[in-house]
């Protein structure tokens, strides 16, 4: 017969080269973390769930230290050291990797109000939570150099700290080189934008202005002297009502313009004239003249450094009678305008129609001795925009020319990328501060350096600028002032149901609910129920059953009718009340949740699939309800389904059977809980790892990694002792599906030793 290889799952006869795609050393595999467990219970201190919406705000405590520093008191702080130090056993080293605790009780912060000369300004919140952080005192006195200086006082805790703020952030200026605006103020508004606004009175161009002209004509330009030959003269006027320029050549002293006027307001030369510049209309004659000079002007006033930030000018006047006032200069995107600005009297203002970036000069036709003031933003830096402080100078600074004038900012510090928002707000504090040169005005952060301090050094409060605050810091205190409004909060159902939602978004192991109440233990089982199935994170729980009173422990009829009520693989029950020193070094009696919370820390200080049948708990004694005991009820209550303690003379107290309230058959995996977890664990990982598969191209190769992964996976948790052995393995794509099919052997303990002793006759013989 001839030769053949199997290759690939078949057997080959044809010769030639075969290959196929190994893409299962590019995936990397592992096992999750096991050790994690979820504390649900109330406590004084600590963030509650009614505040927490990210995981990022979770309580994670990772040391029973922590756990003190974290809460001061309640079932929370006395639950770490057992979770972390459950046993006593040398086969289970540790206890819990990490505690999930998730703070019940929606407590509440306390609040103060610290207002300036213009109303509350600063807002102190304690960063804990509860009533007592009503005891917490904010003083606020002069630094010893400079700013402010800020006392915490918490029982014995002190925070201070001296010379916060009075630093100048920068510093505002506008020169007028003469012919600019010639008031302004600055002031910062919510929001760290920079407004500066101008004011500038006009002088009269009535005596310069055409006294007349015949409607409908053209212009004509003569010079007294013709070497002005070459020279641009423009004219400007309207037609009918529209504001037109024109702009002429004078040829050998003279020009004839083509555009037919119904009136002219003003001239200009662009050069030096030696003669003076006459402006006739061909009926009347001559109607005006522009004088001898460089850059000569007629009806007008020149503006430098006029600048306005896109906005309208307003404008007003102490003539009574109405007259012209036309403005000229450049709109927001840059374009040459002009606008004739009907004034009415001496008490209408008037807005303009346009939107002006600059203006260059104005006409103001108003009667000699009169005078129009022109009222504008000048500009305006945005929080949106110029979001640093650098930027906010370089906005300032890219309006000014030297030896022209316009604004000069000067940064004060080096923190040039500051945010202009938590400026201190002048809008309305005192009003805007003139920045005419030479004044040169300073602006601070005082209130920004108080809440900056409280948000990243103190460990009593935090701080916020109060809304709609306006000036610097606050006012220096008198006396200590308290905050206000800390409660403790009652706890409802919805805030234990608030908890286990939230839990839905981590990875846990265990859950243990510091409560009795069996509502919430239904929703617990509910919970674990939900993320072996869709939830895809599977999790087991401990509960400690009390009297329906929940002040005691409960009867024996009382802890089997809660467990039928139960009967779940997911749920291990505890009934016996445990003794241990509390966090304050006490011998205490703790209920039966305490009990469910070694069990958690057992398990999750233990490799996982080991059972805790057996193995020593780590308390000072234990108590249960008169009408049972661990000796004589030992067989009745673990076929109840409760998992408890008895106490070995002389050893110590060690679980008798690690079991579950399951009650519908006897599957050992939903029994036995070290079985349960077992297969937990492996479900989880298993699952985890195949999930690479996921919108990956259908193809042979990725069903052959996904083959290289969960054998890798299978073995991996073969290797933990997870498991004993699998086989079986089976993976086949259809369409975009991945089948995938695997038995596995979770590990199971040896719950009894049965012996045989055969008795025997030996004959002896004589040595």
């Amino acid at each position: 017969m001839a030769s053949t290889i199997f290759f690939n799952g078949r057997t080959i006869s044809v010769p030639g080269s075969y290959s196929v795609v190994d893409a299962s050393g590019l995936e990397a595999v592992g096992l999750g973390a096991s050790g994690i467990v979820a504390a649900i219970g109330t406590a004084e201190g600590g963030k509650p769930v009614s505040e927490i919406t990210e995981t990022k705000d979770f309580i994670r405590i990772n040391k029973p230290e922590k756990g003190n520093e974290t809460f001061r008191s309640g079932h929370l702080r006395e639950v770490m050291p057992i979770l972390f130090a459950p046993s006593k056993d040398p086969n289970i080293l540790g206890g819990a990797v990490e505690v999930v605790a998730m703070k019940v009780n929606p407590a509440t912060q306390s609040v103060a109000a610290f207002p300036n000369a213009y109303g509350d300004c600063l807002e102190m919140t304690s960063k804990d939570y509860g009533a007592f952080t009503s005891q917490i005192t904010g003083s606020i006195g002069a630094g010893t150099s400079k700013g402010k200086l800020l006392s915490l006082q918490f029982e014995d805790v002190v925070e201070s700290v001296d010379d916060l703020g009075g630093d100048s952030m920068f510093k505002l200026k506008y020169t007028n080189p003469g012919t600019g605006w010639d008031t302004m103020t600055a002031e910062v508004e919510d929001g760290g934008n920079v407004s500066c606004k101008a004011t500038v009175a006009m002088p009269t161009n009535e005596a310069e202005v055409v006294a007349s002209w015949t409607g409908g004509e053209a212009a004509e330009l003569e010079s007294t002297n013709p070497a002005d030959d070459g020279q641009l003269v423009t004219l400007y006027g309207v037609v009918g009502t529209t504001l037109t320029r024109e702009t002429l050549t004078l040829v050998a002293g003279v020009a004839q313009g083509v555009v037919l006027w119904d009136g002219i307001y003003a001239a200009r030369v662009q050069g030096t004239t030696l003669g003076s510049v006459e402006i006739s209309d061909v009926s009347v004659g001559v109607q005006a003249t522009i004088l001898p000079g460089t850059n000569p002007t007629l009806g007008l006033t020149d503006a430098e450094a006029m600048y306005v930030a896109g906005g309208k000018i307003s404008c007003t006047s102490d003539d009574t009678a109405p007259h012209a006032l036309v403005l000229h200069g450049y709109s927001p995107t840059g374009a040459y305008q002009a606008e004739l600005i009907s004034m009415i009297d001496a008490v209408t203002t008037v807005v303009s129609v346009g939107d002006w970036s600059e203006i260059t000069f104005v006409s103001c036709h108003a009667a000699t001795g009169k005078t129009d003031t022109l009222a504008a933003e000048a500009a305006r830096s945005t929080g949106a925009n110029q979001n640093t402080l650098q930027k906010v100078s370089d906005h300032f600074n890219g309006k000014y020319v030297a030896g022209a004038g316009g604004f000069v900012c000067a940064l004060q510090t080096g923190l040039t990328t500051f945010n202009p928002a938590n400026l201190d707000v002048t809008t309305g504090a005192g009003g805007p501060v003139d920045c005419l040169d030479p004044a040169n005005p300073d602006f601070y952060a005082d209130l920004w350096a108080l809440t900056n301090w409280l948000n990243n050094s103190s460990a009593l409060v935090s701080g916020a600028k109060a809304t709609g605050a306006v000036g610097g810091a606050p006012t220096n205190t008198t006396a200590p002032v308290f905050l206000a409004g800390g409660s403790e909060g009652t706890t409802t159902f919805q805030d234990w149901q608030d908890a286990l939602n939230l839990l839905k978004k981590v990875r846990i192991n265990t859950i243990v609910p510091m409560t009795a109440d069996p509502a919430v233990h239904a929703a617990v089982d509910a919970h674990c129920a939900y993320m072996g199935g869709i939830g895809r994170s599977e999790r087991d729980a401990c509960v400690g059953v009390m009297n329906t009173l929940m002040d005691d422990v409960a009867t024996k009829d009382e802890v089997k009718a809660q467990i039928v009520d139960l009967n779940t693989r997911h749920v291990r029950v505890a009934a016996q009340m445990v003794e241990r020193f509390n966090t304050s070094g006490e011998r205490e009696e703790f209920p039966p949740f305490y009990e469910a919370a070694i069990y958690a820390g057992m398990q999750a200080g233990s490799p996982v699939g080991t059972s805790l049948t057996f193995k020593y708990m780590n308390t000072l004694n234990l108590r249960q309800h008169s009408s049972w005991n661990p000796t004589d009820d030992a067989e009745e209550m673990i076929q109840a389904g409760l998992c408890f303690g008895e106490t070995i003379e002389g050893v110590g107290r060690r679980v008798v059977r690690n079991i579950t309230t399951h009650l519908s058959s006897n599957v050992i995996s939903s029994v036995e809980a070290s079985v349960n977890e077992a297969a937990n664990f492996v479900a989880f990982n298993f699952r985890t790892n195949m999930e690479f598969a996921v919108g990956r191209r259908g193809f042979a190769g990725t069903v052959n990694a996904a083959k290289g992964v969960a054998i890798g996976t299978l073995a991996l948790l073969t290797d933990a002792i997870i498991l004993t052995g699998w086989r079986s393995l089976d993976i086949e794509l259809i369409v975009d599906i991945l089948e995938v099919s695997v038995e596995v052997a979770p590990i199971i303990p040896i719950n009894f030793v049965r012996n045989t002793i055969h008795l025997v006759t030996i004959n002896q013989s004589a040595a």
